[in-house]
């Protein structure tokens, strides 16, 4: 398969050098302008919040996060990166880092686990652990981030496979010249970052390259964490129309996870199980992408390679707290994962009006997963003295082929009444799991800032290989996933919009999901006979309200609140109001005020109350699809926490210095004790401090 994948790359090299020979011959000069991958950034200010939605001529909405809202979050990995997005949350045990498992969560969608509730796509491509479905945050520098674009929702024409989905924006040099920025920061807990990017534009020709590191020691013991990145993005214009851009990026995170404080609430076939772990992410990502623009249309073809390692060690003794003697205990598992294909859209506008979307993505996976005790115990027959002999898991290689079209024609103009009709439609065929189709629809209705949107969605959830687990044993393969149905949501919404042009906006969104087909993880013991649940389903309806406004010059405010509640049924026909992860109640509020000229203040705040934790999806032995019962021993605490950043930017002309800035952040200003898990309590108040130099 290495050899296809080298071909495979070849091929469509050959095809783009060709396709900028024949249209390169025009050889005219031009100004060099942003290159447009995936859809474009918002608009600033009005846009510039994390809150603020982006509507769309479908009848949807997306956020989006900039990279100045990163920096002025002041963070260090990529789930804390998403802190402010309405309906977005995250949980983790550590000062920084990523855990294996769940841990990013949209409108109550991402808790199950294994599964890809939510696809995590950079440079509009997947970037997470394709075989557990995991978000895999290590393998992701913030360094590398230039924007993000949240989906909350299923939107066949933008994505395929999820409910829910963050596209990671590659950064890049955007203007003519050259630049250089030094970052380093630092702060409680052995916390350090750093940072060293330059880039040039010339002409055809740009070219960005950043090495990063992260590291802190952690607020408890066992809780340290590491990350490096190497990164490349260039790109060379072909001609007025076409170019042409390459991205590489190289990561090795880790992440220790501590032994909680206190007896967990978690167990596996009633064997408490080594809590304290380390988890080690090393990827290496590919793009190469040929964009077009013309007055009428324009797109792009994408290839990509994504080879990532993802290993967990659990060395230290939940008994104890101590590390395993050796020839006892313990567990080392390595996934090897290969994520590599084509992507391909085209957007058209061939009549005043109307826009027509094509494309096609095909995605394609190596996995293989192989286990055995961490302490060196010598698998027996059995597997027995307390240890575990080495197994293999070689899953079967997928391919999932999804084409979509979508289409959408405006009646009237923007400045005046207009309403804006669409539909659109994404088939799925993959080669192990049973094919399916996704439609969607929406209605515009607006006059001038003021939009009426609503829309149907049908999100198509495929399992990842992991739901067939021991079933594809290298000693006990078996061939059984074609009876495996992928699950479904369909999802409702309607949203008002008016915007302040300049002042500010504010918007209203009811949602409601609802979902069927859940499917099993098998785990062991039997063969199940069945699947997918053909009793369950869930629902999930909420209300969402956002603000931003700036009542005076150089002040903006933003907030967010979003209400969830719930409806769920087992195969058991027992029903819960509660699902792990989807809070009740949701607030989000900030402000950043610009004072002295080259002051900034940007101060953020989280609340959530009626959180659950937990896990919901279906996995065990014996078959059983029932719905975990969260009782109040699952029910945390109300989390409200406050932060904020003060920094001062200067410029300094003989050393070429310019937007340069020294800062001070504090995070959890209040002190508050909380935690994402039981027995895993979060950090205090922390401080930071940091400078960053740019040259240009």
């Amino acid at each position: 398969m290495v050899f296809v994948r080298i071909v495979m790359t070849v091929m469509v090299l050959l095809q783009m050098l060709w396709i900028g020979a024949v249209y390169g011959e025009e050889g005219k000069s031009l100004e060099l302008g942003r290159i447009v991958v995936t859809a474009k950034r918002p608009g600033i200010p009005a846009e510039s919040s994390p809150v603020a939605p982006v509507e769309t001529n479908y009848g949807t909405q997306y956020n989006v996060v900039t990279e100045e809202q990163i920096k002025e979050q002041n963070s260090y990995d990529l789930p804390s990166t998403l802190r402010d997005v309405p309906g977005v949350m995250y949980q983790s045990k550590n000062l920084i880092g990523s855990q294996t498992s769940h841990s990013l969560y949209i409108r109550g969608r991402g808790s199950s686990h294994p599964s890809p509730d939510l696809a995590i796509l950079f440079d509009g491509v997947p970037r997470y652990g394709a075989l557990f479905g995991q978000v895999l945050g290590d393998g992701i520098a913030v360094s590398t981030i230039g924007g993000m674009e949240v989906y909350k929702s299923p939107q066949p024409s933008q994505f395929g496979s999820g409910y829910a989905f963050i596209n990671i924006m590659p950064k890049y040099m955007m203007r003519d010249g050259e630049e250089a920025e030094i970052n380093s920061s630092g702060g409680s807990d052995g916390t350090f970052d750093e940072s060293l990017s330059t880039g040039i534009k010339k002409g055809p020709f740009d070219i960005y390259a950043s090495q990063s590191l992260t590291r802190t020691d952690g607020d408890r013991h066992n809780s340290a964490a590491s990350q490096q990145s190497y990164y490349v993005n260039a790109g060379y214009r072909i001609n007025k129309e076409w170019s042409l851009r390459f991205l590489v990026n190289y990561v090795n995170g880790k992440t220790e996870a501590p032994m909680p404080d206190r007896t967990a609430n978690f167990a596996v076939n009633g064997v408490n199980w080594p809590q304290a772990e380390r988890y080690k992410t090393e990827t290496l990502f590919t793009t190469l992408t040929l964009n077009h623009e013309y007055e009428r249309f324009s797109g792009y073809l994408k290839a990509y390679w994504n080879d990532t390692t993802f290993q967990l060690l659990q060395e230290l003794d939940s008994a104890n707290g101590r590390q395993f003697a050796n020839g006892s205990g313990g567990l080392w598992s390595k996934q090897e994962i290969g994520l590599y294909g084509i992507r391909g859209r085209e957007t058209f506008h061939l009549w005043p009006g109307g826009e027509i979307i094509t494309g096609a993505d095909l995605d394609m996976t190596e996995l293989k997963n192989t286990q055995q005790t961490y302490s060196g115990l010598k698998p027996t027959a059995a597997g027995v003295n307390g240890g575990l002999a080495r197994r293999v898991w070689d899953f079967p290689d997928t391919r999932l082929i999804s084409p979509y079209a979508a289409v959408s024609h405006m009646i009237g103009r923007k400045e005046g009444f207009h309403v804006i009709p669409s539909t659109g439609f994404r088939y799925y065929h993959h080669n192990e799991f049973e094919n399916k189709s996704a439609a969607q629809g929406g209605l515009v209705i607006g006059y001038k800032n003021t939009n009426l949107n609503i829309s149907y969605s049908r999100g198509v959830n495929y399992p990842s290989p992991i739901v067939i687990m021991n079933a594809v044993l290298t000693n006990a393969p078996v061939s059984i996933t074609r009876t495996i149905k992928p699950e479904v949501v369909d999802h409702y919404e309607a949203a008002i919009v008016h915007k302040w042009p300049d002042k500010g906006s504010f918007g209203a969104t009811v949602f409601r999901d609802k979902g069927k087909d859940r499917f099993l993880t098998y785990m062991g013991g039997a063969i199940p006979l069945r699947f997918n649940d053909p009793i369950g389903y869930y629902e999930i309806c909420g209300l969402e309200l956002t603000g931003t406004a700036i009542p005076v010059k150089d002040l903006e405010l933003f907030t967010g609140a979003t209400w969830l509640t719930v409806e769920a049924k087992g195969a058991n026909s027992i029903e819960s109001n509660h699902m792990p992860y989807t809070p009740g109640f949701q607030f989000q509020a900030g402000a950043k005020w610009i004072f002295f000229d080259n002051f900034r203040v940007f101060a953020d705040m989280q609340h959530l109350r009626n959180l659950y934790q937990g896990a919901s999806a279906g996995v065990g032995r014996g078959g059983t699809l029932n719905l975990p019962m969260l009782t109040g021993k699952d029910k945390l605490g109300d989390i409200t926490l406050v932060n904020a950043r003060v920094s001062y930017r200067f410029d300094y002309r003989p050393l070429r210095l310019s937007g340069s800035e020294l800062f001070v952040a504090v995070n959890n200003i209040l002190n508050q004790d909380y935690e994402y898990a039981k027995g895993y309590p979060m950090p205090g108040t922390t401080f930071f401090g940091g400078v960053s130099l740019r040259f240009n």
